[in-house]
C-alpha cells in the first residue's frame, strides 16, 4: 500500500464513507462507497464530475479541487477516506504530462491537512475486478494514417451501464448546463468497485439503484 496499512482505522470505525477519483486536467470523476466493515458490505451511493474552466491556468486548478474535497466532501460527511486511480506517464505522449502528477500531489496534500489518508490503484487493477477486455478502435492522425488502439473507455462504459442506470447527460459545475456524462464518471465507478475487491473485506459489493449523481452541483 502507498500509504502503509490504513485500513485499521477504517475497520474501527465500523462505517466509512469513501470517496474514488479518477484524476485529469479537464475533468476528473468521483464516486463515493459506503462500507459496513462489520457486515463486510459496500454500496456505491453516489457519482459525478468536477470539470475545471478552460481559463483556469494549473494552480487554479489543484486549488479548486482541494476546495471540493474541503468543503464540500469532507465537510458535508461525504468522506473520511480517499482513494485516487495511480498515474503512469506514456513516454509517447508526454505533452502536459505533468498536470495530473502535480493534482495528484494537491490532493494528498489536502488530505494531509484534513487528516484523511489515502490509497491509489491501478487501471490494469480495477479493471482486472470490473471485468474490462480492450477493444480494438482505430484512430486517425493528423497526417491522414490510421493506427489500431486499445479502447478501455468504451467497454467500461459498457459493463458498468448493465450494473447500474447512469444518465447520458449532467450538469456541469462550471456552465450549470447540461454536458454528456464523460468517461471519468465511469472510471471513478469503477475505480471504486475494483478497490472494494481488491480490499477483500466485503462479502456483498454493488451500486445503489437510488444512485445520485453531480450532488456538489452548487459549490462554487
Amino acid at each position: 500500500m502507498e500509504n502503509g496499512k490504513q485500513y485499521d482505522k477504517l475497520l474501527e470505525a465500523g462505517d466509512s464513507k469513501i470517496l474514488f477519483l479518477d484524476i485529469s486536467a479537464a475533468c476528473t470523476g468521483y464516486a463515493v462507497g459506503e462500507c459496513d466493515f462489520v457486515n463486510r458490505k459496500a454500496v456505491i451511493t453516489k457519482a459525478g464530475a468536477i470539470w475545471f474552466s478552460d481559463k483556469m491556468e494549473a494552480g487554479e486548478k489543484y486549488n479548486y479541487l482541494s476546495r471540493c474535497i474541503t468543503e464540500y466532501f469532507y465537510v458535508m460527511g461525504c468522506c473520511d477516506y480517499l482513494v485516487h486511480e495511480q498515474y503512469a506517464i506514456n513516454m509517447k505522449q508526454r505533452s502536459g504530462v505533468m498536470v495530473t502528477p502535480e493534482m495528484i500531489g494537491a490532493v494528498k496534500s489536502c488530505c494531509a491537512e484534513l487528516g484523511i489518508k489515502y490509497d491509489s490503484i491501478t487501471p490494469q487493477t480495477w479493471r482486472k475486478f470490473l471485468g474490462v477486455k480492450p477493444a480494438p478502435k482505430t484512430i486517425k492522425s493528423r497526417d491522414g494514417s490510421t493506427k489500431e488502439v486499445k479502447d478501455y473507455k468504451q467497454p467500461t462504459i459498457d459493463i458498468i451501464d448493465k450494473m447500474v442506470t447512469v444518465p447520458e447527460q449532467i450538469f456541469s459545475n462550471v456552465t450549470k448546463n447540461l454536458r454528456n456524462t464523460p468517461n471519468d464518471l465511469y472510471d471513478a465507478l469503477g475505480v471504486a468497485y475494483g478497490w472494494a475487491h481488491r480490499l477483500g473485506a466485503f462479502r456483498d459489493i454493488s451500486f445503489s439503484p437510488n444512485m445520485e449523481f453531480n450532488t456538489h452541483i452548487g459549490f462554487d
